[in-house]
């Protein structure tokens, strides 16, 4: 993530706004992380953190020119895609951490919002950025709360950081 926040601070921007924006969303992101890697549980904090992140993307998109087609059809494939993950975490949530399930809800929300406004660019590296990132979340909720998945940290954090990388990318396009 630092290199990440590197890489922000030193390209060519298309929208110098859009940077400034983006980088605070990636400092929020390793502030998340790192919630997420402690040893204690500091998941509600890190998923906080995350949700301020994802305003901060949508924000950053937002200063950028807006088509409502691609942001339609972007919020139609995070929406199918929520209706196909979200069930099964929910209902684990209920069973152990049903403290959890509004604030997921929430979250799950905000991060649709991103997609669709990552979409709204007409941007392909913005919109696979923010889809990469979206399923590593639900790789994680996952693995986390539903059932573990072989390798599941590699599986999350892999889309995670190309993701991230390619909406840093997706400031020069």
């Amino acid at each position: 993530m630092l290199g990440l926040i590197g890489f922000a601070v030193a390209v060519h921007p298309a929208s110098n706004a859009q940077r400034v924006l983006f980088v605070v969303a990636l400092g929020l992101g390793l502030v998340s992380d790192v919630f997420l890697m402690l040893p204690r549980d500091l998941f509600l904090p890190g998923l906080v953190a995350a949700l301020v992140e994802h305003v901060f993307y949508i924000a950053g998109f937002r200063v950028r020119d807006f088509d409502l087609v691609w942001f339609a059809g972007a919020a139609l494939v995070a929406v199918l895609s929520v209706i196909a993950f979200l069930p099964p975490i929910l209902r684990a949530l209920r069973r152990s951490h049903a403290s959890l399930v509004i604030p997921v809800i929430v979250y799950v929300a905000i991060f649709v919002f991103m997609v669709a406004n990552a979409g709204g660019t007409r941007s392909l590296m913005a919109l696979a950025g923010a889809l990469l990132f979206f399923y590593s979340d639900a790789i994680l909720a996952w693995n986390r709360f539903v059932s573990p998945i072989r390798y599941g940290r590699v599986v999350n954090i892999v889309p995670y950081h190309l993701g991230q990388a390619l909406l840093v990318l997706s400031l020069v396009s």
